[in-house]
């Protein structure tokens, strides 16, 4: 017999298995993969909220989009009216700030009478008051002599029923007479109308209660604890000399959230210059910077 030939001749090693690195590629793609996932679960999931439906992606912005009426419409105004205006000093949960303002939420103050609680925002506040059994000695602008009624309305409907109040909400036409019954003093629009651009500028820094901070002269002197100001609001007397009029309606529409410090690691000055762009009208803002032009001195060079 022949030995039959080997067609499969073996191999000489046998496999076998090492430990081998994961390309650095493939651990950076997954996680980048795994981070893109989270990313669109989060904006897109409504986390698993059976009120949710697409093309919404959380119960806020699904509410914020729902026909409403009556007082829930009146509520969902006054919310956005009060993060726009109110918000950076009392909080968007209305518990206020330190050295800053006081809280909303459980305050008597928000369940005043309807004169009482719409001078606040009207005429603003400067003195030592009282809420919530703590003292608080600070300056509020009149943030809301610039709203209209039915925005006003709205802004102290919702503070009066939010963060657990449950006083009643207000009408537009309490705040009509109320307005009436606090500013009685103003011009009327046929004595505006006859003043100088810096007449009425005057009118408008006694409107938006500018003299509370900067004083009825414009020469400042309000104490601002660790502002670099001299720990004082400082003077408008020469602001001329600092700006021109685009530039100073810009800085008034802006306005200033920070304050340089005197000490770098002492607290916020408790005083800062608000936003008064959208509060303002645009002939007032004029009319203003014509009358802070016209503090400064006669017969003194303009230095812009």
């Amino acid at each position: 017999m022949h030995e039959q030939p080997d067609y499969c001749p073996q191999p000489d090693a046998k496999p076998t298995a090492t430990n081998t690195a994961v390309p650095i590629w493939i651990v950076v793609l997954t996680l980048v993969l795994v981070f893109l996932g989270a990313v669109y679960f989060d904006r897109h999931s409504g986390w698993f909220d059976a009120k949710v439906y697409g093309p919404f992606t959380s119960v806020e912005q699904l509410a914020a989009y729902q026909p409403q009426s009556g007082e829930a419409a009146l509520a969902a105004h006054g919310k956005v009216v009060y993060e726009t205006v109110c918000g950076l000093c009392h909080g968007s949960d209305g518990l206020g700030k330190a050295n800053q303002a006081p809280p909303l939420a459980g305050s008597e103050w928000v369940a005043k009478d309807l004169v009482s609680l719409a001078r606040v925002p009207l005429a603003g506040l400067n003195g030592p008051i009282q809420v919530a059994g703590h003292d608080w000695n600070l300056a509020m602008a009149p943030m809301g002599a610039g709203l209209s009624d039915s925005d006003l309305a709205a802004v102290l409907s919702y503070i009066r029923t939010a963060w657990g109040n449950k006083s009643s909400p207000v009408s537009e036409a309490d705040v009509k007479a109320a307005r009436a019954a606090i500013s009685g003093n103003a011009p009327s629009a046929t004595d505006l109308a006859k003043m100088t651009p810096p007449e009425r500028g005057h009118e408008v820094f006694k409107k938006y209660g500018c003299f509370q901070c900067h004083g009825p002269d414009g020469k400042g002197g309000v104490s601002n604890f660790n502002a670099k100001t001299a720990e004082q609001v400082p003077s408008l007397v020469y602001v001329a000399d600092g700006y021109n009029k685009a530039e100073l309606l810009a800085f008034i529409s802006r306005g200033e959230r920070v304050i340089p410090r005197k000490n770098p690691n002492g607290p916020e000055p408790p005083h800062f210059m608000p936003k008064w762009g959208g509060i303002v009208t645009t002939n007032e803002l004029s009319d203003l910077a014509d009358f802070l032009f016209s503090l400064k001195p006669k017969g003194e060079k303009l230095d812009f």
